[in-house]
C-alpha cells in the first residue's frame, strides 16, 4: 500500500482510532491512520481509564458487554497486558428518583449478562467503600467485575498491532480536507499530501465537529474541558478501593499509584478547547470533598492534568456511516466513554464496513437521530 491510496482514511490517533484501524485492517483493508500530534495523546491519554457496564441505554450496556470481553483477551491477541484491574465500580445514590431509577437499571443489567450487579443498601456502601460519609446515602449499586484499565496500554495494543498488519499510522500530520464527488468520498488532504479513499473514518474525538466540517457535515460535537486529580500517597486507602461516583454531584474517585485519582464535572460548564488545568475548580469541588470523602480533602495534590470529554446534545455517541455523504464513518462524540468504548466499536463498525451486521445493533447512535428527533439519551454520565 502506498500513502497515497487507501481502502479507509481514519482521522484520529486516539484508542478509538486505533481500535477502527486494527480491526479494519484483520479484515483486509488497507488503512492510514492521520494523527496531528502523537497517538493517544489528547483525550485517550489524559482520562480516567474506567470501564463500567452500569448504562441506562440497554445498548451501551450490550456494547460494554463486548467491550469488557474483547478486554479480556487483548493481551492474548496483540501481546499487551491492558492492565484491566477488576476493583469494581460503585454508584453511590442519595435521592429518592435515583434509587428507583437505578433499581430499574438493575432487571435490565441482569438480562443483558451483567449478573454480578446488585444493589447496596447504605451500610454495605460504607463498607465497601471506607472513605465514603454522609448520612444521606440511600444506597448503591456495584458491579465488582467493572473496574479500570490503561488507556496507554490499550492503545499501544491496538496501534502496534494495526501496524503489523500493514496499517500506516502517520503522526504529526494534520488534516486538512475531505474531497468529495457526487455525494462520495474521494480523498483526505492532510499536511502530508493527499490520500485516495472511498471511506473515512472521523475519530478526531474533541474535534469530530471540525473535521465533520471539512466534509460539509454537521457533527454535533462540542469540547468541554475536564480535570483530574491525584493525591499523595495515602498508605490507608485499600488499592481494592472501588471507582466510586458520588451521582448527584458526579464526583467520583479511584486509587491510582499511592494515591487516588480524582474528579468531577462543573454545573457551569463551557465549551473549550484550553487543557490549561483549572485549579479554581479544585476549590469548587471541596465542598462535596469536604461532604463525602473528607479525608480525601486532607491528602495533598501530587499532580493534575486537564483533558477534553467531546460531548453530544443526548450524551451518546455518533456511530456509522451518515446520510448525505457516501464513505464518510463517524465514530465520535462518546461523551466521556471513549476509552472503554473503544474495544467494541471497532470491532463493530469492521464488521459493518466488511458488509456484515453489526453484533450489536447501533441503530440507537446514527447521526441522522439528530434530523429525526429519535433521540434516547444516556443518562449515566459521569
Amino acid at each position: 500500500m502506498s500513502l497515497d491510496s487507501a481502502d479507509a482514511v481514519v482521522v484520529g490517533g486516539g484508542v478509538v482510532g486505533c481500535s477502527i484501524a486494527y480491526h479494519l485492517a484483520r479484515r483486509g483493508a488497507e488503512v492510514v491512520v492521520v494523527e496531528r500530534d502523537t497517538l493517544g495523546s489528547q483525550s485517550t491519554g489524559h482520562c480516567a481509564g474506567g470501564v463500567r457496564r452500569q448504562f441506562s441505554s440497554s445498548t451501551n450496556v450490550v456494547m460494554q458487554q463486548l467491550s469488557v470481553q474483547l478486554l479480556a483477551g487483548l493481551e492474548a491477541e496483540t501481546g499487551v497486558d491492558p492492565e484491566f484491574r477488576h476493583i469494581g465500580y460503585l454508584f453511590v445514590l442519595t435521592s429518592d428518583r435515583q434509587v428507583e431509577d437505578f433499581r430499574r437499571f438493575l432487571p435490565m443489567w441482569h438480562e443483558t449478562g451483567v449478573t454480578d450487579a446488585r444493589w447496596l443498601e447504605p451500610h454495605e456502601v460504607r463498607e465497601l467503600a471506607p472513605l465514603i460519609q454522609g448520612d444521606d446515602i440511600l444506597g448503591g449499586t456495584f458491579c465488582p467485575s467493572d473496574g479500570i484499565a490503561s488507556p496507554h496500554a490499550v492503545t499501544l495494543a491496538y496501534s502496534g498491532a494495526a501496524r503489523r498488519l500493514g496499517v500506516k499510522l502517520l503522526e504529526g500530520v494534520t488534516v486538512d480536507g475531505i474531497v468529495q464527488e457526487a455525494g462520495r468520498v474521494q480523498a483526505v488532504r492532510t499536511t502530508a499530501g493527499e490520500i485516495s479513499a472511498t471511506a473515512v473514518f472521523n475519530c478526531a474525538g474533541a474535534w469530530a465537529g471540525e473535521v465533520g466540517a471539512m466534509a460539509g457535515v454537521d457533527v454535533p460535537v462540542k469540547p468541554y474541558p475536564r480535570n483530574i486529580f491525584v493525591t499523595n500517597p495515602m498508605a490507608e486507602v485499600s488499592r481494592r478501593h472501588p471507582m466510586t461516583i458520588d451521582f448527584a454531584t458526579s464526583f467520583y474517585f479511584h486509587p491510582e499509584g499511592d494515591g487516588l485519582l480524582f474528579g468531577m464535572g462543573m454545573p457551569d460548564e463551557k465549551p473549550s478547547f484550553n487543557t490549561d488545568v483549572d485549579w479554581q475548580v479544585l476549590d469548587a469541588m471541596a465542598e462535596v470533598i469536604d461532604r463525602r470523602a473528607p479525608r480525601l480533602g486532607t491528602a495533598g495534590i501530587q499532580t493534575a492534568w486537564a483533558g477534553l470529554y467531546e460531548m453530544t446534545p443526548d450524551h451518546q455517541p455518533i456511530l456509522g456511516p451518515v446520510d448525505g455523504l457516501e464513505g464518510f464513518w463517524c465514530a465520535c462524540g462518546f461523551s466521556g466513554h471513549g476509552f472503554q468504548q473503544a474495544p467494541a466499536v471497532g470491532y463493530l463498525l469492521a464488521q459493518w464496513f466488511s458488509g456484515e451486521q453489526p453484533q450489536v445493533p447501533l441503530d440507537v447512535f446514527a447521526h441522522r437521530r439528530f434530523a429525526t428527533g429519535n433521540v434516547e439519551p444516556e443518562n449515566n454520565v459521569v
